[in-house]
């Protein structure tokens, strides 16, 4: 029996490509970037007591890394809404750890002066800075999804401008404005969904 050797070489040439091919299109498709949404709840603890919190974080995720934007709703010491770029890398075996860094403006929502103002006229709550930074915690539950816990610091500020209006014989009064800066660190625990 002949064996032709061109015909083998070509076969063995073409067999060779397409396992190539394969192993490249696999290769591809694991580094190729990926839509990703995340959403979690939580609880905050600070000087203030403690405070529910929820946010959710789309973004675009790439081999162990993760980068989007993120909002919520945090009730700690003043409601207000954190608007944030969130980073994240996955790291240990399987990617099952991460660390998550956060910064980006708190939006106020509808508030009140506290105890702390006892008498005023008027006031005007505004945002400030938001930042956090965290460890987590992923477990898989379907294919590439997860449940996720993780613990971390978080800081928000909000500012507010109050009016007292001065007692005087003809009107109108002067008024005295006072402007109050609140910084709020906290520890935040959360548990969530990736997908």
């Amino acid at each position: 029996m002949r064996i032709n050797v061109k015909f083998m070489k070509k076969k063995l040439y073409t067999v060779l490509l397409l396992v190539s091919l394969i192993c490249f299109s696999a290769r591809a498709q694991q580094n190729k970037l990926r839509f990703n949404s995340k959403s979690s709840f939580g609880i905050s603890f600070g000087q203030k007591g403690a405070a529910a919190l929820y946010e959710t974080v789309n973004g675009i995720a790439f081999k162990n890394w993760f980068a989007g934007m993120g909002i919520g709703i945090d009730n700690y010491s003043y409601n207000s809404y954190p608007l944030f770029f969130d980073v994240r890398e996955f790291f240990g075996k399987h990617n099952q750890w991460f660390g998550y860094g956060d910064l980006g403006y708190n939006f106020n929502a509808k508030n009140k002066p506290g105890k702390e103002i006892y008498y005023y006229s008027s006031y005007n709550f505004s945002g400030g800075i938001y930042s956090g930074v965290g460890l987590g915690y992923r477990v898989r539950f379907i294919q590439k999804s997860f449940f996720t816990f993780s613990g971390g610091f978080t800081y928000k500020e909000i500012s507010n401008k109050v009016g007292i209006v001065n007692s005087c014989l003809v009107a109108p009064c002067p008024v005295d404005y006072s402007n109050y800066t609140y910084g709020n660190g906290r520890v935040v625990l959360k548990a969530g969904v990736d997908f």
